[in-house]
């Protein structure tokens, strides 16, 4: 009994040891330009140079990323992982489902983020064809930029721009990995990193 018990808590162990150790991979400097053409950066940069107009202004639900997902520059909402901003990240971090409120039951409790006002931008991205979504004002601002089908393709905050890269084979796209590339002012890169799931 105790050699199974002892199994038991050295498989556990481990698996936590190697859940733990999964970080961000520093992509070197030869192979940064590999890894850019495999997530069309050419085409991201150009979604970033342009200057958008009018968007409306709506109040959305702001959900946090669960602790499983890495950390993301600017308190990313993974709620935002599509356009319609319902998409969840594989272990939300809230076993809360819509409709599940009850009378009298705190508003914290069924959205633990609270309220943010976004702004949706009337003009699509150049040659991404995609939506565009502003949250928040000033220097801290998230700039998200989606696909043609929704699914997120990339946000910038401040000159940190992060790639997500998406498994469309399916019926439900997965993502496979984040691709984070530290730029310059005029959005060339100057350090990437890459985290898998």
């Amino acid at each position: 009994m105790k050699r199974i018990l002892f199994t038991f808590l050295i498989f556990i162990f481990t698996i936590t040891v190697l859940a733990s150790e999964k970080e961000f991979k520093t992509i070197p400097k030869n192979k940064t330009a590999k890894v850019l053409k495999s997530v069309a950066f050419a085409t991201i940069r150009s979604t970033l140079l342009v200057s958008y107009g009018e968007g409306e202004e709506k109040e959305s639900v702001y959900t946090p990323c669960s602790e499983n997902f890495p950390s993301m520059p600017g308190d990313f909402p993974c709620n935002y992982l599509d356009y319609e901003g319902t998409t969840m990240e594989v272990a939300p971090s809230s076993g809360v489902n819509d409709g599940e409120a009850t009378e009298g039951s705190d508003p914290e409790d069924v959205n633990p983020g609270g309220k943010v006002v976004i702004k949706l931008i009337k003009q699509k991205s150049p040659n991404l064809n995609g939506k565009v979504v502003f949250l928040g004002e000033g220097e801290d601002q998230l700039k998200l930029f989606y696909g043609p089908k929704g699914q997120i393709s990339h946000y910038l905050y401040r000159q940190t721009l992060v790639i997500f890269r998406w498994d469309m084979s399916t019926e439900i796209p997965s993502l496979i990995s984040l691709v984070f590339v530290n730029t310059n002012k005029e959005y060339f890169p100057e350090e990437v990193k890459e985290y898998s799931f």
